[in-house]
């Protein structure tokens, strides 16, 4: 997928050398979960900086995993929105195999519980629900 090549050439950077280092197991590749959190610290340590504060590294770190979370749950809200959107408009439309791709591994579990409803699916709108109570959650801790 087109999306999918300049995501990989824009992250390709940081996230090869760390492979080299860190393998990837399942599903998960740990070198790209391991070089986002390291752009977040960086982005978490210099808005500390910039406020004047001392850094407190282990703070730091704790809103670290913390923001980057609540930006994982941003990105599962706006691509389950985007999927929906372009379901409704123009479902042949080149990037819906990649978006659906890229929720199947969430929508999923909810279908199997929750099948359609006169023929609509109600899954993306559980999904959404969900992502926002984990959102507020995170928000809080």
């Amino acid at each position: 997928n087109p999306l999918a090549h300049f995501a990989r050439a824009l992250t390709d950077w940081l996230v090869k050398p760390l492979s080299r280092v860190i393998p990837s197991r399942g599903r998960v590749e740990w070198s790209a979960l391991l070089a986002a959190l390291v752009v977040t610290v960086v982005i978490v340590a210099v808005k500390v900086a910039v406020s004047g504060l001392s850094i407190a590294w282990d703070l730091v770190l704790v809103e670290s995993v913390r923001q980057l979370l609540n930006w994982a749950l941003t990105l599962v809200i706006w691509v389950t929105l985007i999927y929906v959107v372009i379901s409704w408009v123009n479902p042949l439309a080149p990037v819906a195999p990649a978006l659906s791709m890229l929720l199947r591994p969430l929508l999923e579990p909810i279908q199997r519980i929750l099948p359609p409803v006169g023929g609509f699916d109600l899954s993306p709108l559980v999904l959404l629900l969900a992502v926002y109570v984990l959102q507020m959650v995170v928000a809080r801790v």
